[in-house]
C-alpha cells in the first residue's frame, strides 16, 4: 500500500544526499558515530546530519502529506557562512524541498577546547498518498 509515496520519499532522500554532497559535504541520517567522525571525516567538522520528522495532512490539499526534516551542518574552517546558507537553501529547494528557517551556533568539537559552527536548518517535504 502507497508504494508511490515510499517511492517518492526515498527519491527525496537521495536527491537530499545528493545536492549535499554537491556542496562537499559528507551527509549521514539521524547521527555520526564517534568511528566515522574518525575514522571517514579523519577528526574535521565538515559534515551534515538530516532527519526526518513526523507527518502532518496538508490544510489545503486532500491526500498530502508535509513532513518535517531538519538538516544540521557542521563547518569547520568555513569563512562564508551566509553564502554557504544560501546555497543550501538553493541546493534543496531545487530538489523538492520547502525552505522554512536557519539558525547558526558554535558547538564544542567534541571533548577539545575548540569550537566549530552550525547551521541547523529546517525544511518541509511534501507527498500524495492514498487512503
Amino acid at each position: 500500500m502507497n508504494e508511490a509515496s515510499k517511492t517518492r520519499l526515498k527519491k527525496l532522500d537521495a536527491a537530499l544526499i545528493s545536492a549535499l554532497e554537491g556542496l562537499d559535504f559528507k551527509v549521514y541520517q539521524d547521527s555520526v558515530s564517534e568511528d566515522e567522525l574518525k575514522d571517514e571525516l579523519g577528526g574535521v567538522y565538515h559534515f551534515c546530519i538530516f532527519e526526518t520528522g513526523g507527518m502532518r495532512r496538508a490544510e489545503e490539499k486532500n491526500f498530502t502529506l508535509i513532513q518535517d526534516v531538519l538538516v544540521r551542518l557542521y563547518a569547520e574552517n568555513t569563512d562564508d557562512l551566509d553564502g554557504l546558507q544560501v546555497d543550501v537553501i538553493s541546493a534543496l529547494e531545487a530538489s523538492g524541498y520547502t525552505f522554512i528557517t536557519s539558525d547558526k551556533a558554535s558547538v564544542q568539537k567534541g571533548q577539545e577546547d575548540a569550537y566549530v559552527d552550525e547551521i541547523e536548518f529546517n525544511f518541509t517535504r511534501s507527498l500524495k498518498y492514498g487512503v
